[in-house]
């Protein structure tokens, strides 16, 4: 198994170095080279730890990376409701406007500290 601090075997050259040119590709290989080369690539799936039955399945999809958490737009002073400034309005917001009297610009956040992160 592949782990941070283990290198590559050292009898395998970097896959880029190792291409034959496209003529040679076209040659059927030889015996020795053909036992060579599984050689090379069983080591290659050991090292991986890759299994001929991940070679055989579907390839999974990745899963997207997380997002970002995003900045903070604005915060209830008192309650500490928050709000990014990404879809519809919050009630707290619509309440803190409308019926507790703030005014936007007392709803934004003040210099940024950890705990917006």
């Amino acid at each position: 198994m592949h782990d941070a601090e283990s290198p590559l075997p050292s009898e395998l050259p970097e896959p880029d170095s190792a291409l034959p040119a496209s003529d040679a590709l076209r040659q059927p290989l030889s015996r020795r080279e053909r036992t060579a080369v599984i050689a090379r690539i069983e080591a290659l799936m050991e090292y991986w730890a890759i299994t001929v039955a991940d070679l055989e399945g579907d390839t999974p999809d990745l899963p997207p990376p997380a997002a970002a958490p995003r900045a903070v737009k604005y915060r209830h002073p008192v309650t500490g409701d928050t709000w990014d400034g990404d879809g519809p309005h919050p009630d707290w917001l619509r309440s803190a406007l409308l019926k507790e009297g703030y005014r936007l610009d007392e709803l934004r956040p003040g210099p940024t500290s950890e705990a917006d992160h």
